[in-house]
């Protein structure tokens, strides 16, 4: 058996002595909150981590570990991640019976549903039934499907709505509030076999609050709980983790405010901070990346950005990265050189990827699709935004047909998973359209990644992770299982995904940072780069922070490098042509704007 000596010898030379990922796994406190950018370390530093509290004795064993995430698809990696490194790391006799079993990696929604199965009969008899077999529905189910209009009347549709807005604005519903919601889910949504995402959550708070034994299991249950990406809390996943720490729980809470990117649909702001203060958790930075160990000016890059965030735009002397950009004067012009780009990268680097991302939709993307055809270059069209009508009527569509082939087996063998596609696709055989082909496009790599990579998900496991990610939206993560070598995504899109190379279009004023510059003096001036007034309002510096958030994941998805791209005339939402410039993103303090070379 291991002893402690041994085992921090070996996680010292495994993790190369990096200090401050060594400072997080030996740490004597029980609770760390880690800043953890992208390509830092962070998933293996966080396995070590557990691997020297089992060692230790600090998690006894047969107890649990709960890992939470808020991607269904982040969940399933991490938890392979764990299967397969942990055991390495642990002798015979340290590892648990079964690491499969003894960790628990699942998103909120994932976490509520296990809660539901075993207790939620004690809400409502509708839930003696499988809560994975009741079909989940949001604000565009609520509006647009017939079924539910004999259900639920339009008073309490606005009222679900009301809690929902309440929720993406960070505002806690109040007590009263969620007893009137759980009601109106016991009357009339459950006994039709629907739910509501919101309420899936809000069911569980109410059972701990209804039944503290329940809460107490869970506290005790799980002596460490873990949450990746832990910036993108919202407040009632923030409830819910309140309500499961309890006094002796440890916690090892991961993240990178620089990537709260989803601010609009309730993030809570500063919420690493609260969470540290509230909890008093040691704070532990990592400070090495090694995704661009091997590009000076990349890592120069981020770590300027980052700079900039910290400082609030206000710093200086720092040596300057070299950021590669492309300038057209016209938007067609721009498009034709990301195009001439593109192919020469692919020339250059045979067997990678390149991703073109963008801040948003508008006839900016029509232009470079048209660059991309007329030299003949394929690429996967995955401008998809959560609320469009077609792609939530494709999830809704495959939802639908996944419970109707598979819901009563509640099994995904892969001969079912071809006779649910081949459904899918029947359901859209008249329907040519960009939107509607990549969608069928995405599902089949979704089921041929389960298919020839998820080998070791029991076919049930396999049919809940198919609608868990059906339930939430969540098909665009499977853009990187697309055999495409470019891809043309949105940067909320491509939020937790990896391409070798990154061209981030649009770095105009008036587009990327967009209506924010409504409010800035630089607004007007006749120049070719745009920069920063010198003195900036409270106000708009946290408006362009958030902005810069989105700008830095895109930057942050390439592995190898990542170019910007600006036109000297953009296209407004009505199609009419205006003057513009570089934007001030890419005259930042630090960063130095040159000619792509490529």
């Amino acid at each position: 058996m291991q002893n402690e000596i041994e085992i921090r010898e070996r996680l010292t030379e495994i993790h190369g002595g990096d200090g401050q990922q060594l400072k997080v796994i030996f740490s004597k406190a029980n609770r760390v909150i880690v800043e953890a950018p992208a390509g830092y370390g962070k998933t293996m530093t966080m396995v070590s981590r557990i691997a020297y509290l089992y060692t230790t004795g600090r998690i006894p064993n047969p107890k649990q570990i709960l890992g939470l995430t808020f991607s269904v698809n982040a969940a399933l990696k991490i938890k392979r991640d764990v299967s397969a490194k942990l055991p390495v790391l642990l002798s015979q006799k340290d590892n648990p019976i079964s690491i499969s079993d003894r960790v628990c990696v699942t998103n909120f929604h994932g976490f509520c549903k296990s809660v539901l199965r075993k207790y939620g009969w004690l809400l409502s008899e509708s839930l003696k039934c499988d809560i994975n077999l009741f079909k989940a529905v949001g604000k565009y189910e609520l509006e647009h499907e017939r079924a539910l209009n004999d259900i639920v009347h339009d008073s309490e549709k606005d009222f679900i709505s009301y809690i929902d807005k309440d929720i993406e604005n960070t505002s806690f519903p109040e007590d009263s509030e969620i007893d009137t919601y759980i009601e109106l889910l016991k009357e009339k949504l459950l006994p039709a076999h629907y739910v509501t995402h919101t309420g899936i959550i809000l069911m569980v708070l109410t059972l701990f609050k209804r039944y503290p034994a329940i809460r107490d299991f869970y506290r005790d249950y799980y002596p460490l709980i873990i949450v990746d990406e832990f910036q993108d809390t919202n407040c009632i996943s923030w409830k819910l983790l309140q309500e499961i720490i309890g006094e002796r729980s440890q916690l090892l809470f991961l993240g990178d405010s620089l990537q709260r990117i989803y601010g609009f649909i309730g993030a809570i702001p500063g919420i690493m901070d609260i969470a540290a203060e509230q909890y008093q958790m040691e704070k532990i930075p990592l400070t090495r990346n090694y995704r661009f160990r091997n590009n000076p000016e990349m890592l120069k890059l981020d770590a300027n950005l980052r700079d900039n965030a910290k400082k609030r735009f206000n710093c200086d002397g720092n040596i300057e990265a070299n950021l590669e950009g492309f300038f057209g004067c016209t938007q067609e012009e721009e498009s034709e050189l990301i195009a001439a780009a593109v192919r020469k990268l692919l020339e250059n680097n045979e067997g990678k990827k390149v991703a073109i991302l963008l801040r948003g939709r508008g006839k900016d993307v029509e232009v470079i699709q048209e660059s991309l055809r007329s030299k003949n270059i394929r690429f996967f069209y995955g401008m998809f935004k959560d609320d469009d009508d077609e792609y939530t009527t494709f999830h809704i569509t495959c939802q639908n047909k996944l419970l109707e082939l598979l819901g009563k087996r509640r099994s995904a063998t892969n001969y079912m998973m071809e006779l649910f596609e081949r459904s899918v696709r029947r359901a859209y055989q008249d329907d040519s359209s960009i939107v509607t082909q990549s969608l069928l496009q995405l599902l089949h790599a979704f089921i041929e990644k389960i298919k020839e990579d998820y080998k070791e998900l029991l076919p049930e496991e396999r049919f809940e992770y198919m609608l868990d990610v059906l339930e939430n939206r969540q098909l665009k993560q499977a853009m990187e299982y697309i055999d495409n070598n470019v891809i043309l995504s949105t940067i909320h899109g491509a939020k937790g995904l990896e391409w070798d190379f990154v061209i981030i279009a649009g770095i105009e004023r008036w587009v990327f940072p967009s209506y924010i510059c409504s409010n800035c003096s630089s607004r007007f001036k006749r120049e070719q780069m745009c920069r920063l007034p010198r003195t900036m309002e409270f106000e708009f510096v946290e408006k362009l922070l958030d902005e810069l958030s989105v700008f830095y994941v895109g930057v942050t998805r390439a592995r190898i490098q990542t170019y910007i791209s600006a036109s000297g005339k953009r296209y407004k939402y009505d199609g009419t042509v205006k003057n513009s410039c570089y934007s001030c993103f890419s005259t930042l303090d630090g960063i130095q704007l040159v000619d792509a070379d490529i």
